[in-house]
């Protein structure tokens, strides 16, 4: 029994039932302690933090580092490249022994470069000339593949392959002699602004290399040897060996659940997909119209696995969807799948083998025969998949290949497949020997899902008898715990989530002990009561009845069989109906022949853009002339038409079209009209992207492998809530604060309250709850009056809550909460901003100037950096802390009263405070920071007062929360810790040696 930290009864005489709630999120962890027996609310708060987003973008931050670090990387890699290239020119007296790079820098009277490797194919060259047309092609070296495979066309590697694809049959069909001669033909010979139109492969590059150094021979030039022309195409091919990252990408690679010992198998073998493909047809259930469920046979199972897995070059399919699957099943029209909606059988596939098809894509018609041994041999497929999962260079695979019972004409096949893809990237749960051995039980008739296969094998006494940790009172450390549990978790927003989850729960329980039970919201939905999933069934007949319309109607326009009408053509047509045959952005007509015949004349776009949201569904679809799509890329349409965009629609026009519409939803109309998404990106996120839930699940098994709670007889005691169960409770119960009812999400305490209704969201109450909402259900309750239905609704709530005040009591406890926020205190992120200006000197006030390249005005930098050359300037980032140092000697009107001097340290400094090099500054206002005055020696004896951003800090009379520093005016910035909003702070000049700020720790966790 754990002993409990305060009193062991409440004040209703009774022992304490503690139940925690906890309501994780991405940037917040509302937490709440309750008593049950009692009748109290012990604690209430939320700790805030700030989510690993970008404030205005909302991309995830590591992403964004990511890309800096390969663009940093890939200029230095160029430069590097383009340095050996200035020495080889050199090396064969291309140009002169003294001459730097400014000496190919184009002067007026010079051709441009690509000009020049045109004129190279007609004529000898100037030495120069020759080295400007080679630096320019070593320069840009064209597109290397790196092992893809094929792309989605709406991504970025997609459309520069479709643009390849198009530019080879152009240059071949236009009988250029080079990709040079063919770029120079073109207006522009630059991608601008996300266009990949002139993207060329480094192959042609390399080609049209080779035909200026034969042209440049036979003209009779001295410095176009075979020699130079050997080591010069060996530079422009240069690329890093991959070995070490890969051995390196390798040993992160987890252990596998059941045998410790044994690295995770890679997702794309064989034997993972066979097992991942029989434990989704043991899963498949058929609901029967007599209200029966059946599974799939042994041999349906087996059959399927043929289709999927089949090596014969000539199969006539190798996709099972379920809308074939229902024909071969001979099933009726009111049997269904569950899970499944009507109109998605004949597009959704029971399983996708993505690994298996790739490897048949690669081998069918390259080598038939090897493709036929791989099915046969299964350990040989699974070793050759796993060398392209770990391989990320050509060189690495055939280095892994190579120690394979292959001929060299089958590694040189298997050399095709696309290691880099994403269908050959990553690993499962599962070792390669574990895998073997549900694959063996799941071949066995008489089992017929995973977890049969699992008991059959033993191995889920393994994993429930795995490693065990020592429990205890404390929460360790989230990495510790994933290490110790063999699991694997590199995504910064939930090991940020589960550091900060950690502090409160380990507060909570230092203060009150372990409680009896945690609950944590999940983000799943109850499950609808059976009048509702006939109605659902009755829709989804009626959907496809309407989809089956639109086929035939398709088809007559096409002239064609229905069954030819692609799913995308059923969309597009049921859009269009939908908006009255015209794109609503702009209201121009749109022609259904053209619609269902040019793929390219519409487009169908996501209202409210899908990388800001995750917003996927049909009210977040509209059917638009590809021209609009492109105009609005990623805006909101109200965004788009006041933006000030050339050729905009009117807004306005636009709102009275969607008004007018009787077709369109509600919903619908709402995403439309949306005026504010830039407020409710993070609500949109939260909702739609999985970080949430999947967090929540991590929760609840970090929490139940760590904490040692009391000995109570209860065998679970971290219970996972649903979150429609305590929205629908918080919002009878009166707890979501908002002016119309909804909850108030511009006041972080309503995390709190969450937590207050998730803590009270009790297992049995769960229950409860679902039959409430089964008998309050709109498909029961809508031929009611209103009063009837409130009435109901009360009558079907009595006695819900925990205790009779509840819910008052939430509410007096809720005006005494203040959130805290986390606050980092060691410097990450960017240390300067991205732009880099010249240099171009300080004014009389000793600030630094820049300009920026194509701008005529000088720019005041403020706080910035010189390079060491004295050429460039650049901007320094965030603040990283405020220090205050206090001298006790300052006068004020003739008297020692003391102050205080600013000295504002920012993450650039960084390096200087490792290495002690650091040399505190007074701040002065209007003066550039290089010209401010030290601090006094004798005052570096001393500690400083040191405020970091998003600190609470107390100044005489004001409790405010950090948020900047003003350089110009030396004043700092403070909002409200609840509210958010600027308020006026007392200047640090006006401080005496009695005004000491103070940083303020409030709540439980600090």
């Amino acid at each position: 029994m754990v002993e409990v930290k305060t009193e062991a009864v409440g004040r209703l005489g009774r022992p304490r039932y503690l139940v925690l709630g906890m309501d994780p999120g991405i940037a917040s962890c509302g937490f709440a302690l309750l008593d049950i027996n009692n009748h109290e609310i012990l604690e209430m708060g939320v700790r805030l933090f700030d989510a690993p987003l970008h404030p205005k973008t909302k991309q995830s931050l590591a992403a964004i580092r990511r890309g800096f670090r390969s663009t940093r990387r890939n200029i230095d890699r160029t430069q590097d490249r383009l340095k050996h290239c200035f020495e080889c020119f050199k090396k064969y007296g291309v140009v002169p022994d003294d001459a730097d790079k400014e000496y190919l820098h184009t002067v007026k009277g010079d051709k441009q470069p690509l000009k020049l490797r045109v004129d190279g194919l007609n004529r000898m060259l100037t030495n120069r000339e020759w080295a400007m047309a080679l630096y320019s092609l070593c320069k840009r070296r064209g597109y290397i593949p790196h092992g893809e495979g094929a792309q989605d066309k709406s991504s970025d590697d997609g459309k520069v392959l479709a643009a390849i694809s198009a530019n080879e049959k152009e240059i071949a069909a236009g009988k250029f002699r080079t990709a040079g001669e063919w770029l120079a033909s073109r207006p522009t010979s630059r991608n601008r602004g996300g266009n990949y139109e002139m993207c060329v492969k480094h192959e042609q590059l390399i080609e049209e290399t080779r035909i200026l150094f034969e042209a440049q021979r036979s003209f009779g030039s001295k410095v176009a040897s075979e020699d130079f022309e050997r080591e010069y195409i060996d530079i422009c091919n240069w690329e890093r060996p991959r070995d070490d990252f890969d051995r390196r990408t390798y040993g992160l690679v987890g252990s596998c659940v059941y045998f410790p010992q044994e690295k995770r198998a890679a997702r794309c073998t064989l034997t993972s997909e066979l097992v991942s493909a029989y434990g989704a047809l043991g899963n498949i259930t058929i609901v029967l119209g007599d209200g029966g469920v059946r599974r799939l046979t042994a041999a349906e199972r087996d059959e399927c696995i043929r289709i999927l897995f089949t090596a014969d070059p000539n199969a006539k399919t190798r996709v099972v969807k379920f809308g074939a699957l229902r024909k071969k099943l001979d099933l009726s029209s009111r049997d269904y799948f569950k899970g499944v909606p009507a109109d998605d059988e004949k597009t959704r596939e029971v399983f996708k083998p993505s690994g298996w098809r790739a490897l048949y894509s690669t081998l069918r018609e390259s080598n038939p025969q090897l493709l036929a041994r791989l099915r046969d041999d299964i350990d040989l497929a699974d070793a050759v998949m796993e060398a392209a999962a770990y391989a990320s260079s050509a060189s690495s695979l055939e280095n892994c290949l190579s120690q394979l019972p292959l001929s060299d004409d089958e590694k040189q096949a298997l050399c095709a497949l696309p290691y880099s893809s994403k269908v050959l990237n990553g690993y499962g749960s599962r070792s390669k020997k574990a895998l073997d051995l549900l694959l063996a039980c799941l071949k066995e008739p008489e089992v017929l899902n995973l977890t049969d296969a699992e008991a059959a094998c033993g191995l889920d006494a393994l994993r429930l008898g795995g490693p065990q940790l020592e429990r205890s009172e404390k929460l360790i450390p989230y990495e510790a715990w994933v290490s110790a549990a063999g699991r694997t978790n590199n995504n910064p927003v939930v090991i940020r989530a589960m550091s900060q989850m950690r502090k409160v729960v380990n507060a909570i329980c230092g203060k009150w002990g372990v409680p009896n039970e945690i609950h944590v919201e999940l983000d799943r939905e109850l499950r609808l009561p059976k009048r509702a999933k006939e109605e659902i069934a009755k829709a989804n007949k009626k959907n496809e009845k309407e989809r089956e319309r639109i086929a035939v109607q398709a088809a007559d326009i096409l002239s064609c069989s229905p069954d030819e009408v692609s799913g995308k053509q059923i969309e597009k047509y049921r859009l269009w109906e939908e908006q009255e045959n015209s794109d609503l952005y702009t209201g121009e007509r749109i022609h259904v022949q053209r619609l269902l015949s040019d793929d390219t004349y519409t487009q169908i776009d996501h209202i409210l853009p899908f990388s800001r949201t995750g917003e996927n569904s049909r009210n977040n679809k509209v059917l638009v002339l590809s021209e609009s799509n492109q105009q609005k890329r990623e805006q909101t349409p109200y965004e788009w038409m006041n933006s000030g965009q050339p050729g905009a629609p009117s807004w306005d026009e636009f709102k009275l079209r969607v008004q007018a519409n009787q077709h369109l939803k509600h919903r619908k109309k709402e995403f439309l009209l949306e005026q504010d998404l830039e407020s409710k990106e993070v609500e949109f996120l939260q909702r739609n992207v999985t970080d949430t839930a999947y967090m929540s699940r991590e929760v609840c098994a970090y929490l139940s492998d760590c904490l040692l709670f009391p000995d109570d007889g209860m065998k679970v005691h971290v219970v996972p809530t649903t979150g429609r169960a305590t929205a629908w409770l918080r919002r009878r119960w009166g707890l979501n604060f908002g002016a119309t009812g909804e909850k108030d999400r511009s006041d972080d305490r309503h995390h709190a309250t969450d937590a207050c209704v998730i803590a009270a969201c009790s297992r049995g109450l769960v229950i409860k709850t679902a039959k409430v909402m089964k008998g309050t259900h709109w498909s029961i309750t809508r031929n009611m009056t209103s009063e009837e239905r409130r009435d109901a609704r009360m009558e079907a709530l009595r006695e819900s809550m925990p205790w009779e005040s509840f819910a008052d009591d939430v509410r007096a406890r809720r005006d005494f909460v203040v959130p805290t926020r986390y606050v980092p205190r060691k410097g990450s992120g960017e240390l300067f901003e991205q732009t880099v200006y010249s240099y171009v000197g300080r004014n009389e006030k000793g600030q630094d100037l820049g300009r920026k390249k194509g701008v005529d005005k000088d720019k005041v930098m403020g706080n910035a950096v010189v390079s060491d050359d004295g050429k460039s300037v650049i901007k320094v980032s965030e603040m990283l802390c405020l220090r205050l140092w206090h001298d006790p000697e300052i006068k004020k009107k003739g008297k020692v009263v003391g102050g205080w001097y600013a000295d504002p340290v920012y993450k650039s400094d960084i390096p200087a405070l490792k290495d002690g090099t650091y040399v505190p500054r007074i701040a002065k206002a209007h003066c550039g920071r290089s010209a401010w005055a030290p601090v006094p020696e004798r005052l570096l004896l001393q500690r400083p007062v040191e405020l970091y951003l998003g600190d609470v800090v107390r100044v005489k009379e004001m409790v405010g929360c950090l948020s900047g520093f003003d350089m110009g005016g030396v004043a700092w910035k403070f909002v409200d810790p609840m509210t958010r909003e600027s308020i006026s702070a007392p200047t640090i000049g006006s401080l005496t040696g009695k005004d000491a700020p103070k940083v303020v720790r409030g709540g439980i966790v600090g």
